[in-house]
């Protein structure tokens, strides 16, 4: 099994840029879920400023709720389009995305994220309801691997400041009145470990209200991409705790968004969620 953890967002990066496109190289991720705040140990500034980051956003909550539903979703001058539907069993790691390459292209896999080799899960994928074998199931599990750490990154970034591999620095030259900024670098871990970010965190909420990041794929002299996290939202889970979430990211100095909406945390999952081969999760949303 390869344990790999979220660094965040190459191919949607790619996609802003080219307009269509996901690749599985997005980042690293365990497949384990952010974990609540009772064993860590607070040594720096740094651990602090995202030690607060968790409470706020509602770790603690989150790591008890047993389910996450959520669509992927890129907004631009050119329309709305949902990416891919996503629906986690946190407790085993099963997972379903369903998501389209064209018309008439409709595919679900149905994988473990606990259970991966080589960047690929475990699992069946489906092509129109139709079973796929041989390497065109690899691929498509390996995208929908590759879905899972993309966005569930985008989403959960401020419950993720304390993964493994991840190295945490405080910038007091960066950080302002309105803001604390995190400076997040990364060890051995992952496809894309030079990878850097950029969390500007609300010194009067503690919430998470911007990232910028400079991926390793990118050129050196290219300057960090930013986003600013908008919307926010508090869902409640099945124990009645309380996780608080962005579903709306903002291009700074541009015009597209990623959205991560359609958000929910159920206690049981629809009939079928990890058995039924044709598309299911859009009648529940947009």
């Amino acid at each position: 099994m390869t344990a790999i953890r979220p660094l965040l967002v190459a191919a949607v990066f790619s996609f802003l840029l080219a307009g269509l496109g996901c690749s599985s190289n997005s980042g690293s991720s365990s497949a384990s879920s952010p974990s609540g705040t009772d064993t860590l140990t607070l040594n720096t500034k740094a651990d602090s400023v995202a030690y607060r980051l968790l409470e706020t956003h509602g770790a603690d909550a989150f790591a008890s709720a047993p389910f996450l539903r959520f669509n992927f979703t890129v907004e631009s001058p050119k329309g709305t389009q949902v990416v891919a539907r996503h629906l986690w069993n946190r407790s085993t790691g099963e997972y379903r995305v369903e998501w389209s390459s064209g018309e008439d292209s409709s595919y679900v896999a149905i994988v473990n994220v606990r259970d991966v080799t080589d960047g690929v899960p475990s699992g069946t994928a489906y092509l129109n309801g139709t079973e796929l074998e041989g390497e065109p199931a690899q691929t498509a599990r390996e995208e929908a691997y590759g879905r899972f750490i993309n966005d569930t990154y985008w989403l959960l970034a401020p419950l993720k400041t304390f993964d493994p591999g991840v190295n945490r620095s405080y910038l007091p030259d960066s950080s302002t009145a309105e803001h604390d900024v995190l400076h997040l670098t990364f060890g051995e871990v992952g496809l894309t470990p030079g990878d850097e970010y950029w969390l500007y965190v609300s010194k009067e909420t503690g919430q998470l209200d911007r990232w910028a990041f400079h991926l390793q794929g990118m050129k050196e002299e290219q300057p960090p991409q930013a986003f600013t996290w908008t919307n926010d939202t508090t869902l409640t889970t099945p124990e009645g705790g309380a996780v608080t979430l962005a579903p709306r990211k903002e291009a700074v100095g541009g015009n597209t968004a990623i959205l991560t909406n359609e958000l929910a945390l159920p206690p049981t999952p629809p009939d079928g969620a990890f058995s039924n081969p044709e598309p299911m999760l859009a009648s529940d949303s947009n």
